[in-house]
């Protein structure tokens, strides 16, 4: 099939999607959902459609008069830029016409109903589930603290020579291409850096810094 045709296609494919939006419009919002299995996206409004139409019949005229004179790069170009704003120029959107096919969506199976036991669900009996008295709690927390703080010891405060010589690292290896999830484990390999751990704490620290010197251009 030639580029000519398969433009043709589906142009008369898009025309015959906005001639049933433009029937689509008279519908409420309930009625409109159950036309057919919908894509997510902003329903569009009038003059969205009526647009659309005006665009795609002028398009197909430009289509046939290059047909009748024999220009075939025409229909090539427009598919070329239809697979190029694809692969380059879109981003996701929610505001465009999804293609009407007029075909109702297939039911779905029946929605599976809860399980129960007797007249109470398994959530219900969560949610009556007693609560641990005040006294025994507030005795809980208590005895977890001091365990708590023993078993988190502080994290020692890095020295500015070891914070210069991470921030330094981390610049020079963003200017050769390193990854930002590769550098704590890069940094801490070399010779007289902290642990992996601290150096982390660095670049979290100093991210900002980091990132707008690895973008300077070289003096």
């Amino acid at each position: 099939m030639s580029a000519d045709q398969r433009i043709a296609e589906l142009l008369d494919r898009w025309l015959a999607s906005v001639e049933l939006h433009t029937k689509y419009l008279e519908l409420d919002a309930e009625q409109y959902a159950r036309v057919q299995d919908w894509p997510k996206h902003q329903r569009p409004t009038k003059w969205v459609v009526e647009l659309a139409r005006a665009r795609l019949l002028e398009l197909k005229r430009h289509l046939d008069e290059r047909q009748a004179k024999g220009d075939a790069s025409f229909a090539e170009s427009l598919e070329l830029m239809a697979f190029l704003t694809t692969l380059l120029g879109s981003e996701h959107i929610d505001r465009f016409i999804p293609l009407a096919t007029g075909k109702a969506p297939a039911a779905g199976p029946p929605a599976e109903p809860r399980k129960t036991t007797g007249d109470t669900t398994t959530k219900q009996k969560l949610a009556v589930r007693p609560r641990p008295a005040a006294a025994s709690t507030q005795g809980s927390r208590a005895k977890a603290a001091p365990a708590a703080a023993k078993s988190a010891p502080a994290r020692p405060k890095s020295s500015d020579k070891a914070i210069a010589l991470v921030i330094s690292d981390a610049v020079r290896f963003l200017s050769w291409g390193r990854e930002w999830p590769q550098l704590a484990s890069s940094i801490s390999r070399l010779a007289d850096r902290p642990a992996e751990p601290e150096v982390l704490a660095i670049l979290r620290a100093h991210r900002a810094d980091i990132e707008a010197r690895a973008r300077r251009p070289p003096d």
